[in-house]
This record gives structure tokens, sequence and C-alpha cells, in this order.
């Protein structure tokens, strides 16, 4: 595993989408975009008062009109597509989305279809919309998908089967959508970042939340700070190969865990071929 080398920088001037972006991970991924001369960034969120108190503070300390707060059910399709009409509509192009929204209830057997609407199916919605707006073999000039996926997703055994597998998903789908004949053809950076468990509102709305997340903090890291997972993202964005995946925990630098991930798949796949084709 290598730590995050930048290479270039695909922020200065360009126009970002951020879901989740009110508050926790997404809001300091909004600022950190902005602090890094980011033109503009649009963000979507269905917290409206948190959404409005951050464009406020963003527009006193960084300029008018260079953040924009957008109220969005991103597991609501047409609110989704909407939004990135707005976008759009607005800066008359796109460069960048972190796809970063996503939720965690212990209670899977009664929310396991919004744990998967908002975790994964509006994953693939934002990331297909966005690589549409995008692609060089559409008329556009390229850009960069970062999707976030978990530490969860790289175990076999979570407490939280539903939301781990969403990030499984997630993970599964970036590295395919992001492989070389993507991004060759489309001229679209997409890479995954695994996030470690971040001291987060998502880990502090309950005890059992608090329990299940200290069961995985025993096996794997400590939490990280909001701040150190930020840093991690921006430096993905700036640096990191289409296909790639990445780990940001325990307050560590972004690292570079594709060849695990890669070698992963080669151990599931062995003799699938064999199987296929039959005797």
């Amino acid at each position: 595993m290598a730590a995050c080398r930048v290479q270039f920088s695909n922020i200065e001037d360009k126009i970002f989408v951020v879901t989740g972006g009110a508050a926790g991970v997404g809001a300091g991924v909004v600022k950190a975009l902005l602090a890094e001369n980011a033109r503009h960034v649009a963000y979507l969120d269905i917290r409206e008062r948190e959404g409005a108190a951050l464009e406020a503070e963003l527009s006193s300390k960084f300029g008018a009109l260079r953040a924009k707060f957008i109220k969005c059910d991103i597991a609501d399709e047409h609110q989704l597509n909407s939004a990135f009409t707005q976008v759009i509509d607005k800066y008359h192009r796109l460069d960048g989305v972190i796809n970063n929204a996503a939720v965690l209830n212990t209670d899977e057997t009664q929310y396991f279809k919004k744990i998967i609407d908002i975790n994964f199916t509006a994953t693939i919605q934002s990331s297909l919309v966005a690589l549409d707006l995008m692609r060089a073999d559409k008329g556009g000039a390229g850009g960069t998908i970062l999707n976030i996926s978990s530490l969860w997703a790289l175990r076999g055994d979570s407490q939280l089967p539903v939301y781990a597998a969403t990030k499984t998903a997630v993970l599964h789908f970036s590295n395919s959508i992001g492989g070389k004949l993507y991004n060759q053809k489309t001229n679209v950076r997409v890479m995954t970042v695994c996030l470690g468990p971040t001291d987060t509102a998502i880990l502090h709305r309950n005890s059992l939340i608090e329990d299940k997340a200290s069961a995985f903090t025993s096996h794997a890291d400590e939490r990280q700070r909001v701040e150190s997972a930020v840093t991690g993202i921006i430096e993905v964005i700036r640096g990191g190969q289409s296909g790639t995946t990445w780990m940001v925990s325990n307050d560590n630098p972004a690292v570079d865990i594709t060849k695990n991930v890669n070698e992963s798949y080669g151990v599931l796949s062995k003799g699938v071929n064999d199987l296929l084709l039959g005797p």
C-alpha cells in the first residue's frame, strides 16, 4: 500500500457538486474545495437549516455566489435530476462530483430500503448523470467523480450488513465505471475512498450505533477526526488515478489500496472462467 502522492491539481477554478454537504465530512469537503480555489461548489442536502447556515458562512468567508446550497432528497430521482439541472443552468458546466451522502441505521430490518436508496441507488444516479454531463465523447471536458465508501466494505463480518453491502456495492460500481475503457472514452476519472470510522453525527445518534462502531474499531482503526477524512479526500481528488481505491482512516494520509482490492477480485474470480465455459 502506498500513501497518496499528489500529481496534479483538479480543483482550482473548477465547479463541483457535493452530496450530503450540509454537515460533517460533506461540509468539510465543501469548505476545503473553496479553500483550494474551486470556482463554485454546489452542495445537496435535505437539512435545510444547516445548509442555509453553511451557505451564509461560506459567502462571508469566500465571497458571494461561491457556494450554493440546494435542498435535495437525493433518494428522490426527480429532485436529484433537478439539482444537477440547477447547477448546469447556473454555472453552465460541471467539473467534479463527490458522492458523500449516506445514512446508517441500526434498525436495518425496518429501514433497509432507505439505506439502499440513499447509499447506493442515489450514488449510481448521481454518478451516471455527472458522467453524462462531463464525458468528452459527448462534448464535455472530462472531470472527476469521487464516491465515498467505507472500511466496512472491505470486511466480511459486518454487524451492519445492509450498510456494509451498500458500501461494497459503491466500491465495485466505482471500480467498474472508473476502469481504463470508460476513462479513455469519457476522460472522466472515477475513484473510491473507503473512510474509516469518522467522528461525525452518524456515529452519535444513539448508543447502539456507538456500540457497533466501537466493535468495528476494535478490529480496525480508531475514530478519526473529520479534518483528517477531508484532507484525505482532497488528496485523492488532486492526485488519484481513475479506477483506484483509497483508504483514509485513523487520522493518517490517504493510502492507495488498489492493488489489494484487485488482488481480492483475482482470488474471488479464480476458476470462474472455467466454470462458465464448462467441460
